[in-house]
């Protein structure tokens, strides 16, 4: 069940705390089984008092999800669309678009969870307005990240709400965890070391990498902060680094020039065309612009 927290009336609100009801609802039975008391039978009292009403068809999404937004404008003009907005947990705009409402003032639209831009997890806001601020709803649902799942050999180095699998193989210690680090630009390995060995990661460029210009450059590599070298092959995809650790070393960290973003080139492509999505919207309905 979509949480709605849009434009009410008075009248909806005191009905809402009679009655204990929620002013909430999805379109979906088999989504919301016992949603009718705090939704369905509300519904089209909200289709008729309200300027512009929407939901969702679940509340709760995973990353391989299609959302199907419906909507309905009480007094559809011909001239004028809904324009929808979509931000992420942490305020990031994830989906821009304008939708016109059909004759009865319906509207609907999918969002797909598996764009670059939906990769955090937590709650997402859809907005939709129409025409002035005071004609805006909105709901709120919530998108889980799928967890990576690496194989045997592979090490997870987490990054934001998700991670890479890294190749690696060790001896004379245990791997406790990974971390990629867009600062410095870094993979940084906890380890258990049992006694003296080494350690292989085969390293995706894609993921981590170091340049100077168009030439391969070496990477700096710490063993517990102190500096230390390291044995290399390449090839065009991968760098395959070796370290060898003394026992009791604790965290390894290789450092390049490039590393993967959180949400990767794709994303920040799609994130200039809602950039500019949002300029383009901002111009035809003021969405954006506060009037003093």
């Amino acid at each position: 069940m979509s949480v709605h927290n849009g434009y009410a009336l008075i009248a909806i609100l005191a009905a809402a705390a009679a009655t204990s009801a929620i002013p909430a609802f999805a379109t979906d039975d088999l989504a919301c089984p016992d949603c009718v008391e705090g939704g369905y039978d509300k519904l089209e009292s909200y289709k008729e008092l309200l300027p512009i009403v929407i939901w969702t068809d679940k509340e709760v999404y995973d990353q391989k999800s299609t959302i199907v937004v419906s909507g309905h404008v009480r007094d559809p003009n011909p001239d004028m669309d809904v324009t929808l907005k979509a931000v992420g947990p942490t305020g990031n705009v994830v989906k821009v678009e304008q939708l016109t409402p059909d004759s009865n003032g319906d509207f609907e639209t999918t969002l797909n969870t598996a764009s670059p831009l939906w990769t955090q997890g937590g709650v997402y806001t859809i907005t939709a307005q129409y025409g002035k601020a005071s004609k805006s709803d909105r709901v709120q649902i919530e998108v889980g990240v799928a967890a990576v799942i690496c194989g045997t050999d592979e090490l997870e180095a987490k990054l934001g709400s998700g991670g890479y699998c890294i190749p690696h193989s060790v001896t004379g210690a245990t791997v406790a965890g990974a971390t990629l680090n867009t600062g410095t630009k870094s993979l940084i390995v906890r380890i258990m070391a049992e006694s003296n060995g080494q350690i292989t990661f085969d390293i995706p460029r894609s993921v981590l990498d170091s340049k100077s210009g168009a030439r391969d450059d070496s990477f700096f590599v710490l063993v517990d902060g102190e500096e230390t070298d390291y044995d290399e092959k390449t090839t065009s995809t991968t760098r395959s680094v070796t370290i060898q650790f003394l026992a009791g070393a604790e965290e390894i960290e290789i450092i390049g020039t490039q590393i993967v973003t959180e949400f990767g080139p794709i994303a920040a492509l799609v994130l200039a065309v809602a950039i500019i999505s949002i300029i383009a919207v901002s111009a035809k309905t003021r969405l954006l612009m506060p009037k003093y």
